[in-house]
């Protein structure tokens, strides 16, 4: 799955050269396309265990996401660009920290909690929700003009 060179190979033994933050980043994306779907930061730092440090993987993946080439979504899975459509995003309690706050409320605004509570996949909720309050905005200018 991932391509990184190995250095060394023993019978006991693997050693393998760290990639570089390009590579690292290729990597990521790689993945997560090759999973099929949005994945939460404990799965990529399982998978990256050994690879790359938290820190590392961490700035990798705020460095992607500002250049939107990955997606925070509302229940905090990264992803590729589109497959937000499909996606239902877990029902956590739990508050989600983004990684690029300016990113998060940019593309979901105040409506992360519901889209999580909501259990549509985000493309259709995002409809629901946007319709909702377009609505609700054309019947405050009602009143206002009255």
């Amino acid at each position: 799955m991932m391509r990184i060179k190995k250095l060394y190979e023993d019978v006991d033994l693997e050693v393998f050269k760290a990639p570089t933050e390009e590579e690292l980043e290729s990597l990521i994306k790689e993945i997560i396309k090759s999973n099929g779907r949005p994945m939460m930061w404990k799965e990529l730092r399982e998978l990256f265990a050994g690879i790359a440090g938290e820190d590392r993987l961490r700035k990798v993946l705020i460095r992607l996401i500002e250049r939107d080439e990955l997606i925070e979504l509302p229940d905090g899975a990264l992803a590729l660009p589109g497959m937000e459509q499909d996606y239902i995003p877990r029902k956590t309690t739990k508050r989600v920290r983004p990684l690029v706050p300016s990113k998060f409320r940019e593309r979901w605004g105040n409506l992360a909690a519901k889209l999580r509570k909501a259990g549509l996949p985000l493309g259709e909720a995002m409809k629901q929700f946007r319709s909702f309050s377009v609505a609700e905005e054309e019947q405050e200018e009602l009143f206002e003009e009255e």
